[in-house]
């Protein structure tokens, strides 16, 4: 099984844009390092929720906010590692939409906001048949520890 490694600077930021954003669903992006099956957090990204209605159920990044992260990631060295996002009042696990607009490679991390406050997080894979999700271990690890060559 793959796993994502976050700093705990990284996990307070995604967290605290999940409730800012409650009850929108809020999304985002972490820059990071690949190893093996592994990949190592960096920094994280905000992203706007440019999904015009039912922002309470769903969101859409801008084809030119992703684009944005690609291109800083690339003049770190860097990949998208993650892509973020909450579930406002919903449990951390993938729905069926999230399934459909889903890649393979990344890591989705799913914030549980319940009444404006994160509760869980959890990461998940969608398998390469693209037919359902797995979810990956989250390693906690402190920022000094991480080889980004």
């Amino acid at each position: 099984m793959s796993a994502i490694n976050l700093t705990q600077e990284i996990i307070n930021q995604f967290s605290a844009h999940g409730e800012e954003d409650y009850p929108h669903e809020c999304c985002g992006f972490i820059l990071g390092s690949f190893k093996g099956d592994e990949s190592f957090s960096l920094e994280y990204l905000p992203a706007a929720n440019t999904k015009e209605e039912n922002r309470e159920r769903r969101f859409l990044i801008d084809p030119m906010a992703y684009q944005k992260a690609e291109d800083e990631a690339d003049e770190r060295d860097l990949s998208v590692i993650s892509i973020v996002h909450s579930h406002p009042d919903h449990p951390d696990k993938p729905s069926d939409f999230d399934r459909d607009h889903a890649w393979p490679g990344f890591s989705y991390i799913i914030i549980s906001v319940q009444n404006g406050k994160a509760v869980s997080y959890r990461s998940w894979q969608l398998n390469g048949d693209r037919k359902f999700f797995i979810e990956e271990n989250i390693k906690i690890i402190k920022e000094e520890s991480i080889n980004v060559k």
